[in-house]
């Protein structure tokens, strides 16, 4: 039996969570007192907020998407677990899911305020973070996924075929060398 990896390379691309750059992104924000300052401020923010969110949504998809490739591998030992034989907390497993839903709504808010303009998202964008949800739980937060044929895929995961499995393992690897993860997010139809 061969092995698969957990991770192909995800963990290297995100180094922190979601929820501290936004914070740290509103506290440099929140030191400017003047509002014309903070206006201008805030077109940078406003920037920097929506390439975060783009990565961490190309995260999140990139998940399923590699939950689909070890699923295509039939029965292998996945490698490199670090959920095995834990806990499943689903608060815990879906707070930064949830903190990247509060930002659509924070966001929308902070741009018409500063910026006269709506924060838009588009809708297979949002469809990730509640696929993301139905997949973490499908799998109990992965504490029993020992081998591939345990992993439970969501939406439209389950379709795909050989072809566009390939196409997706060769274009996770691209993402994880080119550092773009956000670019998986070509896939957002696949799901």
């Amino acid at each position: 039996m061969s092995k698969a990896l957990f991770d192909p390379g995800f963990s290297k691309v995100l180094l922190s969570s979601f929820s501290y750059n936004v914070e740290i992104l509103y506290m440099d924000l929140n030191r400017i007192k003047n509002f014309g300052q903070k206006k201008t401020q805030f077109i940078l923010t406003f920037q920097k907020g929506k390439s975060l969110f783009d990565v961490f949504l190309g995260f999140y998809l990139g998940c399923m998407l590699w939950g689909a490739c070890l699923k295509n591998l039939g029965d292998e030992k996945i490698e490199g677990n670090p959920f095995i034989g834990g806990k499943y907390e689903r608060e815990r497993s879906l707070e930064e899911i949830n903190y990247l839903r509060d930002f659509v709504k924070r966001f929308d808010r902070d741009s018409k305020y500063y910026l006269g303009k709506p924060f838009k998202v588009d809708e297979n964008k949002l469809k990730i973070l509640d696929l993301y949800e139905e997949f973490i739980d499908a799998n109990n937060g992965f504490i029993d996924v020992d081998t591939t044929d345990k992993i439970k895929l969501v939406g439209k995961l389950n379709n795909l075929t050989k072809d566009e499995i390939s196409e997706i393992n060769s274009k996770i690897e691209e993402v994880i060398n080119a550092d773009k993860i956000e670019e998986l997010l070509v896939f957002c139809d696949k799901i």
